[in-house]
């Protein structure tokens, strides 16, 4: 279960867009701009599975999310232990970092002491590196935060037994399958292939984290994380995950500096959406894609189905749908350009 009324509205509105995700990544290379890219372009991408009973922890602890494991609420009480309702990126920065001791949680809280921003710059230069700190519009409080974690510090012993006898399991399971299938059918190539543009980071996390609330991502470390899942298909997460990571606004190919970008954003907005619709919808659509390509999804599903028509993200999945044909003989586009193409065939103009 998820506690606090923020942080369960923001899961659910995350989980209807990206059931089934996570992905990671470590490293960030220099940044290509529309005008500089090259069509088609791609590179390999080191990969490494992870998972981390810190990440495991954090979201019961801030969450009190059990995942699949109910039981977890009576072996490991956390009595009157605050939790969080602003979604934030300390798990899976745990899980990407690697952290081996609980002290080493405590330095990663100093980003939030006096944070304003979701979004912050890790480094400065050219190759400035960027971080989420949280994947919703607020940050907790640092006092808030420190509280949670210094509190929680007495239970992790306890969790950490019941982690390696009963979590740890279940994502080596989902983890082992995902290694066939990366060997099998290398679904970050796909990608790279699918949406002519080359991945902007040169390593990438893909975590297992079965007390997730559903999926994220982030780019320093670079990366998406997922629960555990009965089927797990890492060329679902690839294609969602690693989308939105190939054209985030920071880090990526950033579609919103595309020359149709500003004419799609204003108009999705006229028809009652938002620019965030449209950067979901193409993760939407390429998790199937990428899956399809694999031959992990039928050849007959549509994303659109799940969505209603009169929906920004529903009209705009089913423009994707319908021109990917004509996308596919047209080599002159990549992705960005074919989605703000057919993100402004998706509605009717408004009337001058």
């Amino acid at each position: 279960m998820v506690h606090g009324p923020k942080a369960a509205r923001q899961f659910g509105m995350r989980a209807t867009a990206i059931s089934w995700l996570a992905v990671a990544l470590l490293t960030a290379t220099p940044v290509l701009c529309h005008a500089q890219k090259e069509k088609g372009q791609d590179h390999p991408v080191e990969v490494r599975f992870v998972k981390s009973p810190y990440a495991d922890y954090l979201f019961y602890l801030l969450y009190r999310s059990t995942g699949q494991f109910p039981q977890l609420e009576t072996a490991v009480p956390l009595g009157k232990i605050a939790s969080l309702d602003e979604l934030i990126s300390l798990p899976e920065q745990a899980a990407s970092g690697q952290v081996k001791t609980y002290g080493e949680l405590y330095p990663l809280l100093e980003q939030y002491r006096g944070a304003t921003a979701k979004v912050v710059a890790m480094s400065e230069g050219p190759n400035k590196h960027f971080r989420k700190l949280a994947y919703g519009d607020e940050l907790p409080t640092y006092k808030q935060l420190d509280e949670i974690v210094h509190q929680g510090e007495a239970s992790y012993r306890p969790f950490q037994r019941f982690w390696e006898q009963n979590i740890a399991p279940a994502e080596q399971q989902e983890i082992d399958l995902w290694k066939h299938q990366l060997d099998e059918c290398d679904p970050l190539n796909k990608l790279q292939k699918m949406e002519r543009l080359a991945f902007p980071f040169s390593t990438l996390d893909v975590a297992s984290i079965a007390l997730h609330l559903s999926g994220s991502g982030n780019t320093y470390p670079a990366g998406v994380y997922t629960t555990v899942f009965k089927k797990p298909n890492l060329a679902w997460v690839v294609g969602h995950e690693a989308t939105h990571l190939m054209v985030d606004q920071y880090a990526g190919h950033n579609w919103r500096a595309y020359p149709l970008a500003d004419g799609a954003i204003t108009l999705v907005v006229h028809h009652g959406g938002t620019a965030n619709d449209i950067e979901e919808s193409l993760a939407l659509f390429m998790q199937v894609k990428v899956s399809q390509a694999c031959g992990y999804t039928e050849a007959s599903r549509r994303m659109s189905d799940k969505f209603p028509a009169d929906t920004a993200t529903g009209a705009i999945l089913r423009s994707l749908e319908s021109g990917w044909d004509g996308y596919q003989a047209n080599h002159t586009q990549d992705v960005i350009d074919y989605l703000l193409q057919q993100t402004m065939a998706a509605f009717p103009q408004p009337a001058k």
